[in-house]
């Protein structure tokens, strides 16, 4: 059993390839975060043009990858059985974008970090970062959106996450239980945007103005599935 976190920098958001994938080793033991293998990364040639805002976010021009092996010598290996970072989802429609067909267990950080601190103003990486260790955000979160820093700020963020989720009552020892709490924390119990952004699911329900707008999102072809179970929770129980 292995556990990679892991983060990729792309072409874009519409059909992204990677330009560059870095990733780490890790084990969770008592809670903390155990480093097995120091981050490493490689870049890509991702066979299709680079836009301008993703070169804007990871400096990464079509010139500075052009040399590289195509993206879809990716590998990911069939002993990965976790696979972390923050907005994992992302990533890993990345890697089938690049051919890998092995899917580990998914544990995203964003949405731990959204039941955790439903009220935080911002659950971005970086922001988390500030947030948990400030003094490692000001040396250097200017390399953010260098996948292989991306990577370390992940593990610091993960460490943190995990003793505040301790510390409210859940138990996470290991993977397993790291896994199974970011599955329930999928679920959202507040708003992140919108015209209620910040206001608990629950109480939206208590309103007609609120279970409206629940039930408008739910017409949304575009909502996200976990959302969409939050939002019918939250309706079923009135």
């Amino acid at each position: 059993m292995t556990t990679y976190i892991l983060d990729t920098e792309t072409t874009g958001l519409v059909e992204p390839h990677m330009t560059e994938a870095a990733y780490s080793i890790i084990d969770i033991n008592n809670g903390n975060v155990e480093v097995l293998q120091e981050p490493r990364s490689k870049r890509f040639n991702p066979l299709k043009e680079i836009s301008l805002g993703s070169m804007a976010v990871s400096h990464i021009c079509e010139e500075d990858v052009m040399n590289e092996p195509p993206h879809t010598d990716f590998r990911l290996p069939n002993s990965v059985e976790y696979l972390i970072g923050h907005n994992i989802d992302y990533d890993m429609g990345v890697l089938k974008n690049a051919g890998v067909t092995h899917t580990p267990k998914l544990i995203c950080t964003n949405a731990m970090s959204n039941h955790l601190l439903p009220t935080l103003e911002s659950h971005k990486l970086v922001s988390l970062l500030y947030h948990f260790h400030r003094n490692v955000a000001r040396a250097q979160a200017k390399h953010a959106h260098a996948a292989i820093y991306d990577i370390y700020f992940t593990q610091l963020v993960l460490g943190s996450l995990i003793d505040l989720a301790n510390s409210q009552g859940h138990v996470i020892t290991d993977v397993e239980s790291l896994y199974t709490f970011s599955q329930m924390a999928r679920i959202p119990t507040h708003l992140s945007f919108g015209k209620f952004k910040g206001e608990a699911i629950a109480d939206l329900v208590t309103h007609s103005d609120g279970a409206g707008y629940l039930k408008w999102l739910l017409k949304q072809d575009t909502v996200d599935t976990y959302l969409a179970e939050a939002c019918k929770q939250a309706l079923a129980s009135v």
